[in-house]
């Protein structure tokens, strides 16, 4: 359960990484510049960590309030005694999730790693939206008369740097 919170949340943070990268990029015309994604990145990963431990404090009260209530659950968040066992392992969860995405936040190379991966998502974003814009991209060779001006425009280019 816990190994599959971590790939959650890692998609998570991967998803807010590129979600930045992109902004940067187009809105701010922001250079890429790792440290400060990899800063980026570790903030993420700590705020995840910490919704974690705050999910499981809840957890934990809601599980000491519930001691003494009998009966059936008339709600989904409407929990019983009977709901202890599953209340508690699910704190427990929770706080071994908290504690393996600090760790992340903290090792280098897994951060690296997802900062390459936001980035390749982020390209291939900005690519599968350039490539659906009509004629962008994509051109026809001039023929005719507009080729003859194109050729004596290249030539004259070419000419302006032989001098």
């Amino acid at each position: 359960m816990v190994a599959d919170a971590t790939l959650v949340s890692l998609a998570a943070a991967r998803q807010a990484v590129k979600n930045v990268m992109l902004v940067r990029a187009l809105r701010d015309t922001a250079d890429f510049d790792e440290g400060w994604y990899a800063d980026a990145a570790r903030r993420e990963l700590e705020l995840l960590a910490h919704e974690a431990e705050v999910e499981a404090a809840r957890l934990r009260e809601v599980r000491e309030a519930t001691r003494r209530r009998r009966g059936v659950a008339r709600a989904a968040d409407d929990y019983r005694a009977a709901d202890g066992r599953r209340l508690k392992r699910r704190a427990r969860v929770l706080e071994e999730l908290a504690e393996r995405l600090a760790h992340l936040a903290r090792d280098d190379a897994a951060v690296g790693g997802l900062i390459t991966e936001a980035r390749l998502r982020a390209l291939d974003e900005i690519a599968a939206a350039t490539a659906s814009v009509p004629g962008v991209g994509r051109s026809r060779a001039a023929t005719g008369i507009a080729r003859s001006r194109a050729l004596q425009s290249l030539r004259e280019e070419l000419s302006d740097y032989a001098d």
